[in-house]
C-alpha cells in the first residue's frame, strides 16, 4: 500500500539539503546550450516522430546524523520530456513518484521503485509502458549540482502562495517560508522544490516544480545566465549521469530557445488519487501525447 503523507525579501538559508530535488535542472541546462546551438544547428537523431528524454532526480539514504550515504536508486522526481520533430510544442510531463504502474512480473507498484529494483533499464520500460511511447535517452541528476546552478545565475525569483514550514531531520533539511515574494538562493530553492507536506502531496509539489522551472529558465536566458554558461555547463558535467550526446543536447536547446508556452508545455501526468497513490488515466494520457507524435 502507498502511504503519503508583500515586499520582496531574501529568504533565510535553511540547513543544506541533500538528495531530494528535481530533474528539471537537466533540461534547464540543456536549454543553456543555445549559446552553442545558434552557431551549430543539428537535427534530432533517429527517424521517429519524436525524441524523448527521461529525467530523474534520485532519493538518497541517510545516516542518523542526517548525512547522505549511498543512493538506494529510488526516483524521487520523475519527468518525461517529449520533443516532436514537427512544429508542435515540446511537452514536459511530471510523473508523481507514487504513480501506480505495471511491472514485468505482472504486479503493480509505485513508479519510484523501478530504478532500485531493476536499474535504468527497468525505469525506461515502466515509464514507456505508462505513457505508450519509446524512451530514447535519460538524465539522472546528482543533486549537489542543483544549489550550485541556482547560485550560479544569482538566484531565482519565486512567489510563495502558502505557508511552508517543515523540518526533515532524517533528510537534513528544513523550510520556513511565509506567503510572499522571494529571491531564492540555491539552498532555499532546494527546500522549496522538495516540500510535499500539503494536502495533495506530490501533485502540489509537481506544480511548484514547474513554476520554479519556468523561473529558472528565465534566469538562464538572461544576460547573467548567458555569462555563466561555462560555469553552469561544468556543474552539470560533474553532477549528471546521462546518455545524451552533445549534439542531442544542442538540438534540444535549439528547439527550446524560445522559453514560452509555444516552445514548451508543462503538465502533470493525468490521473486521480487511489488512496495515497496516483492512478493513471490512460485515456487522458493518450490524448495528451498523441498530437505530439503523429
Amino acid at each position: 500500500m502507498c502511504h503519503v503523507s508583500d515586499k520582496p525579501r531574501r529568504a533565510r538559508k535553511p540547513r543544506r539539503g541533500h538528495g531530494l530535488t528535481t530533474a528539471f535542472i537537466v533540461i534547464a541546462v540543456i536549454v543553456g546550450t543555445l549559446a552553442g546551438a545558434v552557431l551549430w544547428y543539428v537535427a534530432f537523431p533517429g527517424d521517429g516522430e519524436y525524441f524523448s528524454v527521461l529525467l530523474i532526480g534520485e532519493d538518497r539514504d541517510y545516516a542518523r546524523n542526517g548525512e547522505a550515504v549511498a543512493s538506494s536508486g529510488r526516483m524521487d522526481t520523475i519527468m518525461l520530456l517529449i520533443v516532436p520533430r514537427s512544429d508542435h510544442a515540446a511537452l514536459l510531463v511530471s510523473i508523481p513518484r507514487d504513480t501506480l504502474v505495471s511491472f514485468p512480473n505482472g504486479g503493480r507498484r509505485r513508479v519510484n521503485s523501478a530504478m532500485g529494483l531493476g536499474g535504468m533499464d527497468l525505469a525506461h520500460r515502466v515509464v514507456s509502458d505508462l505513457v505508450g511511447l519509446d524512451i530514447h535517452r535519460h538524465a539522472a541528476v546528482d543533486f549537489s549540482g542543483f544549489t550550485e546552478i541556482v547560485d550560479a545565475v544569482g538566484g531565482v525569483d519565486i512567489t510563495v502562495d502558502k505557508p511552508m514550514k517543515y523540518t526533515d531531520r532524517a533528510g537534513g533539511y528544513s523550510i520556513d517560508l511565509k506567503p510572499g515574494a522571494y529571491h531564492m538562493d540555491g539552498e532555499t530553492a532546494l527546500s522549496y522544490v522538495r516540500y510535499r507536506q500539503d494536502a495533495l502531496g506530490d501533485i502540489s509539489r509537481a506544480s511548484r516544480q514547474q513554476r520554479f522551472f519556468r523561473a529558472l529558465l528565465d534566469e538562464l536566458a538572461s544576460w547573467r545566465g548567458i555569462r555563466s554558461f561555462k560555469k553552469i555547463a561544468k556543474i552539470v558535467q560533474d553532477n549528471t549521469n546521462t546518455d545524451l550526446s552533445v549534439r542531442e543536447m544542442a538540438a534540444i536547446g535549439w528547439r527550446l530557445r524560445s522559453l514560452d508556452s509555444e516552445a514548451l508545455q508543462l503538465t502533470t501526468l493525468p490521473g486521480r488519487f487511489k488512496g495515497a497513490c496516483w492512478e493513471p488515466d490512460y485515456e487522458a494520457i493518450r490524448a495528451l501525447v498523441e498530437p505530439l507524435v503523429r
